[in-house]
């Protein structure tokens, strides 16, 4: 089987816990005795289980290869789910959940490192988008099983057993996976022109996983925040404003499975400062009042869809190859604490300033984003200019 379409399964397969998740909670808080607000509980410990492991893939990469990883990731993620099924309390079911974060933040670096270095544009894009896939056939699982009259722990059992299958299938092509990077030639010039820190990366890689940070936190805060924002702060109908919501996610899977090709033959680069200002053009029109808010919310899904895989993609162009798999880590990590922060914050403002506030606060954050995207670029074409130089 090639390579690619395991990458592609394996991305599906770790989506769809993730979609599961907010439907089957009704069901999962209720078997333990706890409410529905007991969730915000488990988020926390997932979020800090996924940053741990992001972080730390990024390092063990270079010792026991992208192979070993993503087989015992994805076995540790069907072993949480199962877990889950099984579980007899709600603590039972925090543990699990960490468990499972570990094993999809691991999967999640895994995969990007390797895409960074063997995939194209295209490619990538489509990886993230068959992600797109999995976490929308999540809650589609879920009322199809339980119309068969399946519980929410037959579910989790269920998809436990297929991602079992799928890390006995990467153990069994483990050696097909390319061996554990090593340092390059030039791994030593581009700390000393550009900045090391004392965790062994590249000023780079500090400034790549604020941008991820920050594009996490606009895409997961437009999420969760635009049917509150258009019902409330534009008097859209509720039917209108959900069926944006939904047209908002079909244009962040449209957009990465469209835009990915685009960029093969124009270049990562230039559909990157096409997406960015096309994103402040749909976060300026959400501060017109009135419905064309629909419009922006539609234009940010689509404008930021190719952002992530894009930016995954030329990440040894601002860190240099060396140091690409430790900076993938960071990103992800970075993800993580963005999407669960600055929706957070917005929600803070919301309560003393009223919903409005949600359009200048995503319209800051993706001006923030262009102007890390302008340094790091500026930075990156500086240090590739300095290498040569600094080796001969």
């Amino acid at each position: 089987m090639p390579l690619l379409l395991l990458a592609y399964l394996a991305f599906l397969a770790i989506a769809l816990p993730d979609g599961l998740l907010g439907v089957s909670w009704p069901s999962m808080s209720a078997s333990v005795g706890q409410p529905l607000g007991a969730l915000g509980l488990i988020l926390p410990f997932a979020v800090a289980s996924t940053m741990l492991s992001s972080t730390s893939t990024g390092a063990l990469l270079a010792r026991i290869g992208f192979g070993r990883i993503l087989a015992g990731s994805i076995a540790l993620s069907a072993a949480a789910l199962l877990g889950q099924s099984l579980a007899p309390t709600f603590w039972v079911i925090v543990l699990t959940a960490v468990l499972l974060s570990a094993g999809s933040g691991a999967v999640d670096t895994a995969l990007n490192a390797f895409a960074a270095r063997r995939f194209d544009a295209r490619q990538i894009s489509w990886l993230h988008a068959v992600y797109a896939l999995g976490a929308a056939a999540g809650p589609v699982l879920f009322v199809l099983m339980s119309r068969a009259g399946i519980s929410w722990r037959g579910t989790f059992a269920s998809v436990a057993g297929a991602l079992a299958l799928l890390a006995l299938l990467f153990a069994l092509t483990v050696r097909r996976w390319p061996p554990p990077p090593r340092p390059g030639p030039q791994a030593s010039p581009a700390p000393r022109t550009w900045g090391r820190s004392r965790f062994g990366l590249p000023a780079a890689g500090w400034w790549g996983a604020s941008m991820f940070a920050t594009q996490a936190g606009v895409e997961s805060g437009t999420a969760l925040w635009a049917y509150v924002f258009l019902t409330e702060a534009r008097a859209v109908p509720p039917a209108a404003a959900a069926a944006t919501v939904s047209a908002y996610w079909l244009a962040l899977l449209v957009g990465r499975v469209v835009l990915g090709p685009v960029a093969n033959r124009t270049g990562a680069p230039r559909v990157l400062v096409g997406c960015l200002a096309g994103m402040v053009v749909s976060a300026t029109l959400l501060l017109v009042p009135g419905p064309v808010a629909l419009v922006g919310i539609v234009g940010m899904g689509l404008c930021a869809a190719p952002l992530f895989p894009l930016l995954t993609l030329t990440t040894p162009d601002r860190v240099g190859s060396d140091f690409s798999d430790r900076a993938i880590g960071l990103q992800g990590a970075a993800s993580a604490a963005g999407a669960a922060t600055f929706p957070a914050l917005i929600g803070l403002l919301i309560g003393p300033v009223g919903t409005g506030v949600v359009a200048p606060c995503l319209l800051v954050l993706v001006l923030g984003n262009v102007g890390l995207f302008a340094w790091t670029t500026s930075r990156s074409a500086k240090r590739r200019r300095s290498v040569p130089a600094a080796s001969g």
